[in-house]
């Protein structure tokens, strides 16, 4: 039952930056790769952030004023502000930090009339110098943001709506508009679409807490209702940014939301995405947002709202600092990295630059954990799968349609689960089996046929599929029966 819940990416428990016990021994620490790292403020002037001995050396493009804070990261306390100013500075942080503990520097500042804070730089002291902290995301996110490209057809793409990225939609235009309204530039519109979302919607503990998947976390639907979990705040911000012209896309992931999981977790290829947020192309690079991170309102059981401090902690992010607690999975892109390789012991794919995967071969098809982000399959016409592998197109966002080949007997387990773009699929006549889950948390799914050929359909294969029209044989007019969301209609042949 592990991966019921586990494959039920985005549901995303409600997050706590509560702090936990260190698990850490003096010495356990690491240096990152990197002395220096650019921090963007929200109007787009930068920030030089460097470590020089014990000291952090600051570079700013225009002269403003900073209130930087040194806070312990296991337990949130504030050791000591700085107040600093000019376009160049440097602090002494050594002289109150503590060896081997991780420290937090945040700096306050004002842009567009009001005080703003950028945070999730975590250093470190070792000795009579400080060090970056080496989190160990870090190159992996790496990696997983090489389709994040910046050149103007990959731009375009993502201005282009998607499944619940309306941002042609004439309700989600007129929010953005009146979002932005007053806004004096893009950067502006970014950081005022940010706040709406991050300090007046509201994170649904509700939703989060539920077994069901059937949710609509479409943008339209969240800003109507004023509240959602992660994925549709990702969607949301994505959208509205759009609708303004500037290029955004929603990334799956892990999200550590404790000092525990923070120090931990280790990444594995094999990584199951709990947690979104967004990304947005400001100037001539990529910045990452997380607003359920920096969320200040929280629905409750009760019906009533609890509202806590308004933060920017994870506001356009570098690589360097949003790794420290975010394991990037993938882009939600509609384009993907050329690629080859293996997919079974006797099948191969393709995957070309807009997003088509193209497998050929015979026996079983078993995709790569890291091979999801397609939006068309296309199967060679002297190919001869006949299984679809355990988990094989699980977590495949941007699939909506695919007609599986006369040659397929067997759909294992979770074998589409959490294909949430899946509208369509087609079953062969001669298919024998459906396993467990295998299409499970397939929330866009509108029309299946089961053929009369198949004589196997696993617990909950169907389950938390709330628009899903299934046509079935007789002997499976009771298929939904221990399902926690029932399939829109069931018609029985």
């Amino acid at each position: 039952m592990f991966l019921r819940v586990a494959a039920s990416i985005i549901l995303c428990a409600s997050i706590t930056l509560n702090a936990f016990p260190g698990i850490f021994r003096k010495g356990d620490f690491r240096p990152a790769t990197f002395d220096s790292y650019e921090l963007t403020l929200a109007d787009g002037a930068n920030v030089n952030f460097s470590l020089a001995g014990g000291r952090a050396v600051f570079y700013c493009d225009d002269d403003r004023e900073f209130e930087i804070t040194l806070s312990k990261c296991k337990t949130l306390k504030t050791v000591r502000t700085y107040t600093r100013g000019g376009t160049s500075f440097d602090v002494d942080f050594a002289s109150d930090m503590n060896e081997d503990e991780l420290y937090y520097v945040t700096l306050n500042y004002e842009a567009f009339g009001r005080r703003i804070d950028n945070g999730n730089n975590i250093i470190y002291k070792s000795g009579d110098s400080l060090y970056f902290w080496k989190s160990p995301n870090y190159e992996y996110n790496v990696q997983s943001c090489e389709e994040m490209w910046t050149d103007e057809q990959s731009l375009m793409e993502c201005l282009q709506p998607q499944n619940d990225i309306e941002c042609d939609d004439p309700v989600l235009i007129g929010y953005s508009d009146q979002i932005c309204k007053g806004a004096s530039n893009d950067w502006e519109k970014v950081y005022d679409i940010y706040v709406f979302i991050a300090h007046e919607m509201a994170y649904d503990n509700i939703e989060a807490g539920g077994a069901s998947g059937a949710y609509q976390d479409s943008a339209v639907d969240i800003l109507r209702d004023g509240k959602g979990i992660c994925e549709g705040f990702g969607n949301c911000f994505a959208a509205l940014c759009r609708a303004q012209e500037i290029p955004a896309v929603v990334e799956f992931g892990i999200g550590m939301g404790s000092y525990e999981d923070m120090v931990g977790f280790t990444p594995s290829p094999d990584d199951y995405a709990d947690h979104a947020w967004a990304a947005v192309y400001l100037g001539d690079r990529w910045y990452f947002v997380d607003p359920t991170y920096d969320m200040s309102r929280y629905y409750n059981d009760d019906g009533d709202v609890d509202v806590y401090e308004d933060t920017t902690l994870y506001y356009l992010l570098p690589l360097e600092s949003f790794s420290n607690d975010h394991r990037i999975t993938d882009a939600d892109t509609t384009h993907c990295q050329p690629s080859a390789g293996h997919c079974g012991d006797y099948c191969t794919y393709e995957l070309t630059r807009d997003g088509t995967i193209i497998i050929s071969g015979y026996g079983r098809l078993d995709l790569p954990d890291e091979v999801n982000c397609f939006n068309r399959v296309v199967f060679t016409e002297d190919s001869a799968i006949d299984c679809i592998a355990y988990d094989c197109f699980v977590d495949c966002d941007l699939l909506t349609s695919i007609v599986l080949p006369d040659t397929v007997t067997r759909i294992e387990d979770y074998a589409f689960n959490t294909c949430e773009d899946l509208e369509y699929v087609y079953i062969p006549e001669g298919c024998e089996y459906i396993g467990l889950q295998a299409f499970c948390y397939c929330d866009e799914l509108s029309y299946v046929y089961i053929p009369d050929s198949v004589v196997t359909i696993g617990e909950w294969a169907f389950d938390d599929c709330a628009r899903l029209y299934i046509s079935v044989p007789s002997q499976w007019q009771y298929i939904a029966a221990d399902y926690d969301t029932q399939p829109f209609h069931i018609e029985v042949r």
